[in-house]
């Protein structure tokens, strides 16, 4: 463990350091590849899930709360826009690109490609893994405000066919209620979970034993890794708004 997580942490640390690897041509080209995998064609199943969260913890906090705008909406902001939307984003991230980030590098470590890659001169670390962290730390915030703006713009429409929605009321008690400090939480944790997803999957498949009945395990083991620390990440941003008057 002390292992993984310290080759987790040096990748995300070397990355930092090293930003003028992304002005070569071809970490750009990796770059722009695992931002379209990670963020584009992620982009229907967050939606749709946005889409089903939002409108069915509408109707449930309208029957169970009332018609009252002013509740109903700070409800919405706290529990959907705030918690729900980067954690089922990453949740969704982590299910898709997490797992293919660690199969990906496990086959290249049995392939003996990584070691071919130091043969020729090229650095795994700027080649492999930089671009797949940068990508995932972009994607996540991005697919975040996606969700929230199904969620908070398109779900309430659908909810009034349902129950009764004023809708008018309800976009001006939510865009008179967000806080700069809250906006700047909800995205700072979502480029954490984009960091925390990316670094675990790339660290588990590179860690992994060059054979190949890891394979398939690297996956596993990278989607079990990455929720502890979406749980872990999750919990201190909430310990910290907490402790923010």
């Amino acid at each position: 463990l002390g292992g993984f997580f310290g080759l987790a942490g040096g990748m995300v640390v070397r990355s930092l350091a090293r930003p003028g690897v992304f002005r070569r041509p071809p970490v750009r080209l990796v770059l722009h590849k695992q931002i379209y995998f990670t963020g584009i064609q992620a982009l229907f199943p967050v939606v749709l899930a946005a889409l089903a969260v939002g409108l069915a913890l509408e109707t449930q906090m309208r029957s169970a709360l009332g018609s009252g705008e002013e509740l109903n909406v700070r409800m919405h902001k706290m529990v959907v826009l705030g918690e729900i939307a980067p954690f089922l984003t990453g949740l969704i991230v982590l299910g898709r690109s997490g797992a293919a980030m660690a199969t990906a590098l496990a086959s290249m470590k049995v392939r003996g490609e990584i070691r071919l890659l130091y043969t020729l001169g090229i650095d795994p670390g700027d080649y492999l893994l930089a671009p797949r962290l940068l990508a995932a730390t972009l994607a996540l915030p991005a697919l975040t405000v996606f969700f929230q703006i199904v969620s908070a713009m398109v779900a309430p429409v659908a909810a009034s066919f349902i129950e009764e929605v004023q809708l008018v009321a309800h976009y001006r008690e939510l865009f008179g209620s967000f806080e700069i400090h809250e906006i700047v939480l909800v995205y700072a944790k979502s480029a954490i979970f984009g960091l925390v997803i990316s670094a675990t999957a790339c660290a588990t498949g590179i860690y992994v034993p060059p054979e190949g009945v890891w394979i398939p395990q690297a996956a596993e083991l990278a989607v079990l890794r990455g929720l502890v620390g979406l749980l872990a990440t999750d919990l201190a941003f909430a310990i910290l708004r907490m402790a923010i008057p």
